[in-house]
């Protein structure tokens, strides 16, 4: 009697293992055609009720059913036309997150918690993010303003992407330095100082660069250049170049400081000067300085007849006993160095080369030439704030030039009222100042009385000559689209022609995929048993591959499951006929007692 009891309670346990089994062939079957989803199948186990050690006793059996998962199983590729489907092969997994609260003005919220998906089929949400199908959104490694890629996931942008300054290679002078005098044997030097010209580097950190230009004491067709740092924070490498013009205006030759030719001499070679920069951040860059063609009459040229030669854009400082200027000889008008209204403005003087009674050069105890310049840049628009301080653009940590006895920096900060004029200055402590600034030169306290000196305009601009000096770097440019690469590099594309990385995707991969726990959306969770998520790069991480322009369809095999379907069902129907079989027993047994 026991074992018709105990077949029946197999039979029960064997409609249960059947109908999970059918759980799993109808979610297979259900998500056929469903993005990254990876198909399941059932293991039957068996369980064996104690038979006292004798196998010739008929044992009591049942059985269970247990999900196994195959997200290692790889899914076919479905081409897609939208372009920002991704398909990741081997076993990498993408990183997503799911949004939190409501979106507020700088956008949506993100929960800290990360999944990890297959389905690549990604479009761009209002805020700008990449979300797929099941509202997953995308993480990577945003790139920062100055174009680093950042060591922190977050959810990638796709558009409304800032375009960032590319990195300038040439500066172009396009100016009339001078004038070729009637008398070659009698005249005065002249020389003129380009307005500064905003470079960037490889970072996309704009610099401000000028050249100086100081005609021969003794020949007025030969000049010295010297590009120099206009901010006062960088430097520019020691390069005093001699240019020589033709007595018709036209450009001759361009040497070093040493003599040696840098350019051909030939009609209509390019005249070209190096110029190496190294800024405060440590950074270089490396340009060129076009100068023009030799012989050409567009670039750089002298004027001849009644051509008039350019303005000079600024005029070093001049210093009378322990006076500091910068209007020449401390008297004319005051120095315009921008806009009551403007903001990002700066200006410099150009540089003073510190000399001695004879006419000869002072050095420091390194053995540099000392040149002084005064910097200033504005801090903030409301209310106009500038800073000033005295540098050597050529050596801006030297020690000789706006340093006070303990090394520190001699820097005020000025307030400008509305009208243009000086309302406040303090010091880098704090503390208001009344008189004159002092600013400490190889040793000697100069005073400089700003609010004799300097002004803003309530102009809308400052009256400059922004075309003498010029670089390639395109500075401006407005989104169209976003790229990916196989690499998972994200890309903007702007209507300039020109891409730029935004951000870059990382790839999650486990040592256990099957281990991982399956959430809502084709999505997995970490688990203890999959271990903890190894994230790299594409083709780092188990052979990963990304296929740009298709996505992972489902792993579901339909002539399988139908074919499983049908073992389920009869399997299903033949424990049911135990049951049924049982219970006629039951009722013949209980029948014969009656």
């Amino acid at each position: 009697m026991a074992g018709v009891f105990n077949a029946l309670s197999t039979a029960v346990s064997g409609i249960n293992a059947q109908a999970d089994a059918f759980v799993n062939l109808s979610n297979n079957i259900a998500n056929s055609q469903t993005t990254g989803y990876k198909a399941t199948s059932t293991a039957f186990q068996d369980f064996v009720a104690g038979n006292n050690g004798n196998p010739a006793i008929a044992n009591s059996h049942s059985v269970s059913a247990s999900t196994v998962q195959h997200v290692d199983n790889n899914g076919p590729a479905n081409n897609s036309q939208n372009a920002l489907a991704m398909m990741l092969g081997g076993n990498g997994m993408f990183i997503v997150t799911k949004p939190q609260g409501t979106a507020g003005a700088s956008g949506a919220s993100f929960s800290d918690q990360r999944y990890y998906t297959k389905n690549g089929d990604f479009t761009v949400d209002k805020n700008g993010y990449m979300v797929n199908t099941s509202g997953y959104y995308l993480e990577g490694y945003a790139v920062d303003e100055n174009g680093s890629l950042s060591n922190n996931l977050s959810p990638l942008k796709a558009n409304d992407v800032k375009f960032r300054p590319t990195e300038t290679s040439t500066i172009s002078q396009n100016a009339t330095i001078g004038k070729v005098p009637t008398d070659m044997a009698n005249f005065d030097p002249q020389s003129y100082t380009t307005p500064p010209t905003k470079i960037y580097d490889a970072q996309h950190n704009p610099h401000n660069v000028a050249i100086k230009w100081e005609e021969d004491k003794t020949n007025p067709l030969v000049w010295t250049a010297t590009v120099y740092d206009a901010d006062g924070k960088g430097s520019i490498a020691p390069n005093s170049y001699q240019v020589t013009f033709n007595a018709d205006g036209t450009m001759a030759s361009v040497k070093d400081s040493s003599g040696n030719q840098i350019s051909s001499s030939a009609s209509g070679a390019p005249a070209e000067i190096p110029v190496h920069a190294k800024y405060s951040d440590g950074n270089t860059q490396d340009m060129v300085l076009s100068l023009g063609t030799i012989g050409g009459r567009t670039g750089t040229i002298m004027a001849t007849g009644n051509n008039v030669p350019s303005t000079s854009q600024s005029d070093p400082v001049t210093m009378t006993g322990t006076d500091m200027y910068m209007r020449k000889g401390g008297s004319g008008q005051k120095i315009v160095l921008g806009t009551s209204t403007g903001s990002d403005q700066s200006y410099m003087t150009s540089p003073f080369k510190l000399k001695d009674a004879s006419g000869n050069p002072i050095h420091d105890g390194n053995g540099n030439d000392i040149n002084v310049a005064l910097s200033w840049t504005q801090t903030s628009a409301a209310p106009p704030t500038w800073t000033i301080s005295a540098v050597d653009p050529y050596n801006p940590s030297s020690t000789s030039v706006g340093k006070d006895g303990s090394g520190n920096s001699q820097t005020y900060s000025v307030v400008f009222n509305s009208a243009g004029g000086i309302e406040s200055i303090k010091d880098a402590s704090g503390t208001a100042v009344t008189g004159p600034l002092s600013f400490n030169v190889n040793g000697t306290s100069y005073n400089f009385n700003a609010s004799s000196e300097v002004q803003l305009t309530t102009a809308t601009s400052v009256d400059r000559d922004n075309s003498a000096l010029i670089n390639d770097s395109i500075t401006s440019g407005k989104y169209q689209s976003t790229k990916i690469s196989s690499d998972g590099t994200v890309m903007a594309i702007f209507d300039n022609g020109y891409a730029q990385v935004t951000g870059k995707i990382p790839v999650a991969s486990f040592n256990n995929m099957n281990g991982l726990q399956l959430v809502d959306g084709q999505a997995y969770q970490a688990t203890a048993d999959s271990g903890t998520p190894i994230v790299g790069y594409v083709g780092e991480n188990g052979g990963t591959s990304l296929n740009i322009g298709h996505i992972e369809g489902s792993t579901t095999d339909l002539t399988s499951d139908l074919s499983a379907l049908i073992v389920a069902q009869e399997a299903y129907s033949a424990n049911t006929k135990v049951i049924t079989t049982a219970d006629t027993l039951l009722q013949q047994t209980i029948a014969m007692k009656q």
